[in-house]
C-alpha cells in the first residue's frame, strides 16, 4: 500500500505541472523590411491565375490570405505557401516561374511579416512532458537494474505523432496503464531478487547493484545493522543513488526522506525480512512520475516569453534518451553534476555513437523513419506475388529469415554511416550494401555466403544501390498482393524530399476499381486513366512519377522485367522539373539537384524524433542551419547529429503560458 499511495501523490503532482498548449513566442526579424506590394506584384504575375483574382484552387485564394490585416494570424496555409516555394513545387515546373531572386524575396517575407522569425535567437518551442515509451522503458530498467523487462508485452502500443512514438504529446497516461506500471515495478524488483539469490539480505542485494557508495573500510555496514537509527544511513545511501540515476537528476531531500521512512516503516513491520523495506521503495521509485516521465525544470513555466537554456540534467536525458533510448550514464550524469556537460557535447556525442547502446537509435530512429520495424510483420501475399501454389516453393523464396535480413540490410547501412561518419548521400545513392547469402541471392547478386551480413560492394551493373532500392523500403510500400506507386511516390515525398501532399478526396474510385484483372492495364495505364479525374491529378502529378520509377521491383523488393506481359517504362520526371530514368537515378537526382531539399527532410525527421514535437515554422531557421552544415561538411553524418544537438529546439526550452 505504501507504493500505491506513494505512485498516486506523485502522479498528482506531475500532472499539475503538465505543460498548457503551444503558444509561440513574439520574435522579431533581424533584416530590412520587405514591403507587400513589392510582393504582390510577384503573386500576382505568377500565383493569382489559379489563386487570386476569384480563383481559389486548393482553397487557397492569395489574394484574400495576403490582405489580411493580421497575416500571423493563419500560419498552416502560409506554411503550405512557404513549403511549396522553398521546394519550388509552385508554380508547376509547366508554368511560367518566378526567377530565384524573385522566390527568395517571396520566402524571405513570408519568413519576416508572417512568422517573424528571428534567425539569430530562434524560438525553441516546448515540449510537453513525455512519458518514457515502452523501448525507452525496456531499456531503462536494463541499464538502471541489469534485468530485462519485456515492456513489449507487459504494456500497450505506444500513439505515434508525426510518425515517431518518443512525442510528448500523444505518450498518454490512461488509469489502466498506471496498474500496469505498478505491477512491471513489483516484477521488476522481483527479478532483480531472483537473480542476487534469495537467501541474499536485501539491503545487499540493493547495495551490491551500486557499488559506487559501498565504503570498502566499513565492511560492517554491509551486514544487517539493528536498530532504525544504524539502518537509516545505509538505506538513505542506497535510495539516494538509485533514484538519482532513476529520477535522472540528484533526489531532493524531501522525496528522499519519504523513500527512506518507507523502507524503514516497512522493516518495522512484524514478520518482514530485514531489507524488505527497500526493495518497497525501490518500487515506489519505479512508479514515480520523475521515473516514468521526462520532465524538464523551467524556472518561469508560465512564460511563454522566458526563453532558457535546459539544466544540465535535462540535457544529459535528452540526449541519452535520443542516442541510447535510455537514461544517463554515470559519466554523462557526472559531467551534469559538475556544469560541465555542454563543453564536452561533442566529445560525449562520439562516445555515444561508438558504444553499442547507439544500435537502439538506429532500430528506433530508422524502425520508424524507413519503417523497417514493419518489414518482418507487414501482411504480403507471396502466393500472389510470386504466383506459386506450393508453400515449399514459396518459402524457399520468401521466408522469416529473409525479411529478418532485409531490415538488417537497411538498418547496418544507416549504422555504417553513422558509424564512419559517411555521407548521409550514401542511403539514396550508396554502391555497396549489407547482405547474407540469403539476400544477395534474392537479389541475384553472386559471391556471397554464409548466414552473416556484410558489407558487400555491389557491381557496376547492379540493380541495387541505396534504399529506394532496398527490398525493406518496397515492401513496406506496397500493398498486399501487389506494387502501389502511390505509397511508394509519397513515401519518397514525405521521407525524402519533405514535401508530402494533402490527403485524398473523398469518394475518389480505388485504383483496383481502374485496374481490373481483365483489362490487362499496366501499373502506369492504369495511374495515367486514375488521374483523369480532376480532383486526383495535381496531387498524382508529384507522386505517380516517382512511384512508377519503382514499378520493375515487385511487391517483395524483386526485380521484374515486365509488367503483365508489357515492358516497364520508368523514365519521368519531378514536379520540379528534373527529369530520370529509373530508380538508381531517381536516387541521384535527389542526392544532387534535390539535395537541399534531402537535407532539410532528414533535419527535420531527424529533430523530431529527438526533442520529442512536431518541427513548426518557427523552426525553419534551426532546420536551415543543419541543412547548411550537412552541405559544407559534404553530408557527413556527424554533421547532422551534432547540429541537431547543437540546436536550439534541443538545448533550450521556452514557457507554456497559457
Amino acid at each position: 500500500m505504501h507504493a500505491r499511495r506513494y505512485l498516486a501523490q506523485l502522479v498528482i503532482r506531475a500532472f499539475a505541472a503538465i505543460a498548457a498548449p503551444l503558444v509561440p513566442a513574439t520574435v522579431v526579424w533581424g533584416e530590412a523590411p520587405i514591403a507587400f506590394g513589392e510582393v504582390r506584384t510577384v503573386f500576382e504575375k505568377y500565383c493569382y491565375s489559379c489563386h487570386g483574382d476569384g480563383a481559389s484552387e486548393g482553397e487557397l485564394a492569395l489574394d484574400e490570405l495576403a490582405s489580411q490585416k493580421d497575416r500571423t494570424t493563419d500560419h498552416s496555409r502560409w506554411l503550405a505557401v512557404w513549403k511549396n516555394l522553398r521546394a519550388q513545387t509552385m508554380p508547376p515546373s509547366d508554368e511560367e516561374q518566378p526567377s530565384e531572386e524573385e522566390r527568395q524575396r517571396l520566402v524571405k517575407w513570408i519568413e519576416q511579416d508572417v512568422f517573424r522569425l528571428d534567425v539569430e535567437n530562434p524560438d525553441p518551442g516546448r515540449v510537453t512532458i513525455r512519458r518514457l515509451n515502452r523501448e525507452e522503458y525496456r531499456n531503462t530498467v536494463r541499464d538502471l537494474l541489469g534485468v530485462e523487462f519485456e515492456a513489449r508485452e507487459a504494456f500497450p502500443a505506444d500513439d505515434t505523432g508525426y510518425g515517431f512514438d518518443t512525442i510528448g504529446d500523444v505518450l498518454s497516461l490512461s488509469p489502466l496503464l498506471m496498474e500496469k506500471y505498478l505491477e512491471a515495478a513489483e516484477e521488476i524488483v522481483s527479478q532483480v531478487l531472483t537473480a542476487e539469490g534469495v537467501n541474499r539480505p536485501q539491503n545487499t542485494v540493493w547495495a551490491s547493484r551500486f557499488p559506487d557508495f559501498k565504503d570498502e573500510s566499513q565492511p560492517a555496514r554491509w551486514n544487517p545493522p539493528e536498530g532504525r537509527t544504524q539502518r537509516e544511513p545505509l538505506a538513505r545511501d542506497i535510495l539516494r543513488t538509485i533514484a538519482d540515476r532513476a529520477f535522472r537528476r540528484p533526489v531532493d531531500d524531501a522525496t528522499l526522506d519519504r523513500l527512506v521512512d518507507m523502507a524503514l516503516d516497512w522493516d518495522e513491520q512484524p514478520d518482514v525480512v530485514f531489507g524488505e523495506g527497500l526493495s518497497q521503495a525501490v518500487t515506489a521509485i519505479l512508479v514515480s512520475p520523475r521515473f516514468l516521465f521526462r520532465a524538464e525544470v523551467q524556472p518561469e513555466p508560465n512564460n511563454p516569453a522566458a526563453i532558457v537554456p535546459l539544466d544540465e540534467f535535462a540535457l544529459a536525458s535528452r540526449l541519452s534518451y535520443f542516442l541510447w533510448s535510455s537514461a544517463p550514464d554515470s559519466e554523462l550524469f557526472e559531467l551534469a553534476r559538475t556544469g560541465k556537460l555542454r563543453e564536452n557535447l561533442r566529445p560525449q556525442v562520439d562516445r555515444m555513437l561508438a558504444d553499442p547502446k547507439s544500435e537502439r537509435f538506429v532500430r528506433n530512429f530508422v524502425g520508424q523513419w524507413l519503417q523497417t520495424r514493419d518489414v518482418e510483420n507487414v501482411s504480403i501475399d507471396a502466393r500472389r506475388v510470386l504466383g506459386f501454389r506450393s508453400q515449399v516453393d514459396i518459402n524457399r523464396v520468401f521466408n522469416s529469415r529473409l525479411r529478418r535480413a532485409m531490415r538488417n540490410e537497411t538498418e547496418m547501412l544507416f549504422t555504417h554511416v553513422l558509424r564512419e561518419n559517411a555521407s548521409v548521400l550514401d542511403l539514396l545513392t550508396a554502391d555497396y550494401s549489407y547482405l547474407n547469402e540469403d539476400l544477395a541471392e534474392f537479389y541475384d547478386i553472386d559471391g556471397v555466403e554464409g548466414d552473416d551480413m556484410r558489407k558487400v560492394a555491389l557491381p557496376a551493373e547492379s540493380r541495387r544501390g541505396g534504399v529506394l532500392t532496398q527490398a525493406s523500403f518496397l515492401i513496406v510500400t506496397s500493398n498486399p498482393t501487389r506494387t502501389s506507386p502511390v505509397k511508394r511516390g509519397l513515401f519518397i515525398l514525405e521521407n525524402f524530399l519533405g514535401t508530402p501532399t494533402p490527403p485524398a478526396p473523398p469518394n475518389v474510385p480505388p485504383l483496383e476499381e481502374t485496374r481490373t484483372r481483365g483489362s490487362n492495364l499496366t501499373m502506369r495505364e492504369a495511374m495515367a486513366k486514375h488521374r483523369e479525374d480532376a480532383l486526383c491529378a495535381s496531387c498524382h502529378a508529384r507522386m505517380d512519377p516517382l512511384g512508377l520509377a519503382l514499378e520493375e521491383y515487385n511487391a517483395l523488393g524483386m526485380w521484374r522485367d515486365e509488367d503483365r506481359g508489357k515492358p516497364i517504362e520508368t523514365a519521368g520526371k519531378l514536379v520540379t522539373g528534373e527529369e530520370f530514368t529509373d530508380t538508381r537515378d531517381l536516387g541521384r537526382v535527389i542526392a544532387t539537384m534535390r539535395q537541399a531539399d534531402f537535407y532539410r527532410c532528414v533535419a527535420e525527421k531527424m529533430l523530431t524524433y529527438a526533442i520529442g514535437r512536431g518541427v513548426e515554422y518557427y523552426d525553419a531557421p534551426t532546420i536551415d542551419k543543419i541543412a547548411d552544415a550537412l552541405k559544407r561538411d559534404q553530408g557527413r553524418s556527424r554533421a547532422l547529429i551534432y547540429g541537431i544537438v547543437e540546436s536550439a529546439p534541443f538545448q533550450k526550452r521556452r514557457g507554456d503560458g497559457a
